[in-house]
This record gives structure tokens, sequence and C-alpha cells, in this order.
């Protein structure tokens, strides 16, 4: 884009006016400020996609969507929170809800439908330690007479038997409990 490209003011000029030492001070005064004023609008047109924004970006964003940045969050954290509220938009259904969910959280997450009960479960590490935020953008999208629980899902004994592995193979994996059981290693 054109703000990308630094600003050249003398190239602008005819060959005649080229070597006054006057016109050549002018110009690289010119060029600064064409130069901070290419960077603003590079900034904002950055700050037009939540993907792209930065701190003022996030700040809009956030004052225009009436969200509050979860504290001591991260810019990606405040970007993904932004990103799930502009998906939250009806019509929701499982995947919209499923989208909403994985952006929080950073990860991929099974979603299932039981009567007015929504269960999600995950494996691995959550981005965020407090899922409160995502609770209350969750109140906000969902119908009022929904329930949502969300659980990790730990390894069971049927996955277990379907790595068909013998205990020498299980001991070669030098895994401890804690590591075993949350399944990760799948």
């Amino acid at each position: 884009m054109f703000y990308d490209d630094s600003s050249n003011y003398m190239e602008q000029l005819p060959e005649a006016l080229q070597g006054i030492v006057e016109i050549n001070a002018i110009g690289n005064t010119i060029d600064i400020q064409i130069d901070k004023l290419s960077a603003y609008i590079k900034k904002w047109v950055d700050n037009k996609s939540p993907s792209n924004a930065d701190e003022d970006g996030c700040a809009r964003w956030e004052s225009m969507l009436n969200l509050s940045a979860p504290m001591n969050s991260t810019l990606q954290a405040r970007r993904d929170a932004i990103r799930s509220t502009l998906m939250s938009q009806p019509p929701i259904n499982l995947n919209a809800l499923k989208a909403i969910v994985e952006a929080y959280m950073g990860l991929e997450v099974d979603i299932s439908l039981d009567g007015y009960q929504v269960h999600i479960y995950y494996r691995g590490e959550s981005r965020i330690a407090d899922l409160n935020p995502l609770y209350a953008t969750m109140w906000k999208t969902i119908p009022a007479n929904m329930l949502v629980d969300i659980a990790y899902l730990y390894l069971t004994w049927d996955e277990t038997d379907a790595q068909n592995l013998t205990w020498d193979q299980t001991d070669a994996k030098n895994l401890d409990w804690n590591t075993w059981e949350r399944g990760e290693w799948l």
C-alpha cells in the first residue's frame, strides 16, 4: 500500500530545484511529516481488523462492543475476545458456539448438546486460565434456558485400550501419572 513506502519529496520536484539547499532542508522536513502521517494511516488501517489491532485498536473495539478487557490479559487474548464477540452474532448453533469457545481457549474442543445442557470438553492447556470472560460471552450468546458445562477431558480406559499398547510400550513412553491421565500424549 502507499503508506508502506517511505516518502521522497525531492523526487517530485523538477531537477532545477533539487540542488537548492533550502529546498533540500524543506524536503527533509516534509519527508519526516509524511512518514509520520503514513505510519498513522497504517496503524488505523491495521486496527480496522481485530486480528491486527494493537493496544489502541483493541481498546476502541472493546469500547464499541461494550467489552471489558480481562485483567492481566495479553494483546492476543484481547484480540481473541473481540473476534469471538463478533462471531457470536445470531444465528447461534453448535458450530458457532464451538468457534467462540475455541477462539477464547486457543485449543480444540468437543461440544455436544443434551437437551438444554451444552457439554464442552477439552484436552490440553487453555490459553486463558480464567474462563469467566468466556462464560460471560456465552451467557450473552446462547438462550437463557440453556446451561453450559466446561470440563477437562481425561483419558478413559477405552481410549487406552484402543492404543493396543503393551506394558513395555507404555513404560517406553516414560510418562508420569498426571501426564498419562491428561491424555495429551495421544
